[in-house]
């Protein structure tokens, strides 16, 4: 279970910050993880509250933002890969998917590069210091 090692990385650098800053208490910690990220965000929460026990972590919200994938294609079509559709055309299951180095355009049918959706990110870290009311 990598959620493990995972989650022993994004404590480490909560803690990094919120001591950087003088907390006292760290209230939320948000991540966006990309769908294609291999990352069950079940697991992870449950891996960060046990690791994060015996911290001033230990009582924070750990909230997971899902990011979509995806593609950029030479017809000029930035966006996102619209799963469903995907998992119709080409029966492809949201696990295969993660493994797909293209995809092809919804405009123009050629095959285009996944850009996005493999991400996990530290979007913010919430803290109480002592000098705030």
């Amino acid at each position: 279970m990598h959620e493990l090692s995972i989650a022993c990385e994004i404590l480490e650098q909560v803690m990094a910050t919120a001591t950087e800053h003088g907390a006292t208490e760290v209230k939320h910690v948000t991540l966006q993880i990309g769908r294609l990220s291999h990352t069950n965000p079940e697991q992870l929460s449950f891996c960060f509250k046990a690791i994060a026990e015996d911290s001033i972590a230990k009582d924070a919200d750990f909230i997971v933002e899902m990011i979509p994938p995806s593609l950029e294609c030479e017809c000029g079509y930035t966006g996102p890969i619209d799963e469903k559709q995907i998992q119709e055309n080409c029966g492809f299951t949201s696990e295969l998917l993660a493994y797909a180095a293209v995809m092809d355009c919804p405009i123009c049918g050629k095959h285009a590069r996944i850009t996005g959706g493999r991400e996990l990110i530290i979007k913010s870290i919430e803290i109480e210091t002592e000098n705030q009311d």
